[in-house]
């Protein structure tokens, strides 16, 4: 791994390398390619990139799956832990839902908000370099608890068409049937704007690659989106106090995620040195595996600073995806976090827990993006809609203030909207 002391100007140079690398300008080009042919020529173009990328042979009549293909059957086990993810995070959204409110005037009208779901939305389920079974959780249970009425799901065919059993069957356990044996940007697309096979939806949400995270920058504003999801990144804040055993599993759990960051921050060298023994063991041992190595020795950074204020300061730069907090005062350090997709306190709340069963999404803002977005939250798929109810009395208060606006703008007939009912009101 690479080790570099306390260096804030050094992480403000990274992070600002990494927003030049999140849309370059032949991945904006190529996905802009893929986008307009699904757009234009539909179904006939969404079998081609499935030929392309997938190595799929694919017709019009095969993207959505027949109702005797997602019915498979998958170990008890499996089962048993999906049926207890999707338990804790139906919970956890169930508490997200904020309720209507309404504000009394004092001259007896009122002001508010309702909420409502939109109709349709479109779950992103990866499947290219590991079939992520929970992602179906994490995406398919907060639209359901916000009252979304049509959820399909899109998750791309393995070689031989089928898509994964084990997608298949956390979307049986989650009630969906409408899924769709597609992939990519052309996915995205075929969401978006529709084909004669594919409905288009009115959100999209899912992480995905870079092609389909920045197909879904493209296509905002068609429809909505979750978040700016890409490859994984975490980062550890750690002192003295921390296990280095539980450090290296954790950043190692991370780092085995296709084209993943990961980050440790720390204020006592000797536990670096200790974390690097760890993961030495762990590479040569357990997860002896190349890919893992080479995760570690080309994405792994271990900053040295001075203080765990320094360690924040660093972390709210990164504004990483997941951060750990190992410390001694775990909620100190807290305190001083601004920016981060989701936070894991103390020893026993490794990534791995919010990946599978802790309650909240695991689908999270990426690419330094946590500075301003949130994670998938059951707010994704639904509307505030502001509500006002005004009586005569308290129209009357404030209708010279909207006529003298309206004049300013030079609006005159929103200047009468206002002057007409004035008139009445003076009778």
């Amino acid at each position: 791994m690479k080790r570099v002391e306390s260096c804030l100007p050094e992480c403000e140079a990274l992070i600002n390398e990494r927003r030049r690398d999140i849309a370059p300008p032949e991945l904006r080009s190529a996905v802009a390619g893929i986008v307009q042919a699904v757009r234009s020529r539909g179904d006939a173009a969404l079998c081609e990139y499935t030929s392309t990328f997938d190595k799929v042979a694919l017709k019009p009549a095969q993207i959505r799956l027949s109702d005797d293909e997602w019915d498979v059957a998958i170990e008890p086990g499996l089962e048993k832990a999906l049926k207890k993810a999707i338990a804790s995070v139906r919970a956890y959204h169930e508490q997200q839902k904020r309720p209507d409110w309404f504000a009394q005037r004092d001259d007896g009208g009122y002001v508010g908000e309702v909420y409502r779901p939109v109709d349709r939305a479109g779950l992103y389920v990866p499947a290219g370099t590991a079939p992520l079974v929970s992602t179906v959780v994490m995406t398919v249970v907060p639209a359901q608890m916000a009252g979304v009425r049509e959820i399909c799901v899109a998750s791309p065919p393995r070689a031989d068409g089928k898509v994964n059993p084990g997608i298949l069957a956390a979307c049986r356990l989650c009630g969906i049937t409408e899924i769709y044996r597609m992939g990519g940007a052309q996915a995205v697309a075929a969401l978006a704007f529709g084909t004669k096979s594919v409905r288009r939806v009115d959100v999209i949400a899912g992480p995905g690659n870079a092609y389909v995270t920045e197909a879904k920058r493209q296509v905002y504003g068609y429809v909505g989106i979750d978040l700016i999801a890409g490859p994984s990144e975490s980062l550890i804040i750690a002192d003295a106090s921390a296990d280095p055993a539980y450090v290296a599993a954790d950043i190692l759990s991370q780092a085995e995620h296709h084209g993943s960051s990961t980050y440790l921050v720390c204020d006592s060298g000797l536990l670096l040195d200790r974390v690097e023994a760890h993961i030495a063991t762990l590479l040569s041992t357990t997860l002896a595996d190349a890919e893992l190595k080479k995760a570690v020795a080309g994405r792994l950074v271990a900053i040295h600073v001075k203080s765990l204020d320094e360690a924040a300061d660093v972390a709210n730069l990164i504004a990483p995806e997941h951060l750990q907090i190992m410390t001694g005062d775990d909620a100190a350090v807290l305190k001083r976090i601004r920016h981060a997709g989701a936070v894991f306190l103390g020893a026993y709340s490794p990534v791995p827990l919010g990946d599978f069963v802790a309650g909240p999404s695991h689908v999270l803002p990426t690419g330094a993006t946590a500075r301003y977005m949130s994670g998938l939250s059951t707010e994704v798929f639904r509307k505030r809609m502001s509500v006002m109810n005004f009586s005569a009395e308290g129209f009357a208060d404030v209708a010279e203030a909207i006529e003298t606006i309206a004049r300013y703008e030079e609006l005159p007939a929103h200047e009468h909207a206002a002057a007409v009912r004035r008139a009445h009101t003076r009778k």
